[in-house]
């Protein structure tokens, strides 16, 4: 397991080589960004699907523990820290979550909504849907997302694209994706990305 910072031009970097290894294998109709990380690499991902044809539209699922990691206090103190201890801790969070996925299966639970636009072109004759995200931890966001749009829209096929896949077992897997070696991503959004004053 490692750490890698997607910052200074990095993550745009990161972007346009997934890009390439989808637009060899895939041509999605629709593309749905995963908010909030999935959204930057969706909106990315775009600048290099030059067909006007192609639909861009998010969704979000906010995990339970997501607020409490953007509490004003708890951001203070890993503007703090220096970034060999951040790492640490990232690689001490999923090594507790992947702890905890042996114990319990991993579950998201919410509403995913599409906007009318995308809802009636999904309904209306089979679409490739590129559902993407920054990272597959446990996968549990991913599923329901893709699950719920399977059931919803049975004729779609629907690949997933990630830039890292985190864990050892993830409930669902990434069709494409950069890293598929534990690699944790700093992205320029992050929460420990050192903010210049």
């Amino acid at each position: 397991m490692r750490v890698i910072s997607l910052l200074d031009g990095k993550f745009e970097v990161a972007c346009k080589n997934l890009y390439e290894i989808i637009s060899d294998n895939y041509n999605p109709d629709v593309v749905i960004g995963v908010l909030t990380g999935g959204g930057y690499v969706g909106k990315e991902l775009m600048k290099g699907f030059t067909n006007s044809k192609i639909i861009y539209t998010e969704t979000k699922v906010q995990r339970s523990n997501t607020k409490q990691k953007e509490s004003g206090f708890l951001q203070k103190v890993l503007q703090m820290l220096p970034y060999f201890l951040l790492n640490w801790l990232r690689m001490a969070e999923m090594t507790f979550e992947d702890m905890m996925a042996k114990k319990t299966t991993p579950k998201r639970e919410g509403n995913i909504e599409m906007s009318e636009d995308v809802d009636c072109l999904l309904k209306g004759k089979p679409q490739n849907i590129l559902l993407v995200d920054d990272a597959i931890d446990t996968g549990a966001t991913l599923k329901l997302i893709k699950d719920t749009l399977t059931n919803k829209y049975p004729l779609a096929t629907i690949k997933t694209a990630v830039i890292t896949v985190t864990s050892k077992n993830p409930l669902i897997d990434a069709d494409f994706c950069i890293y598929h070696d534990r690699t944790l991503i700093r992205c320029p959004w992050s929460n420990d990305v050192k903010r210049k004053k």
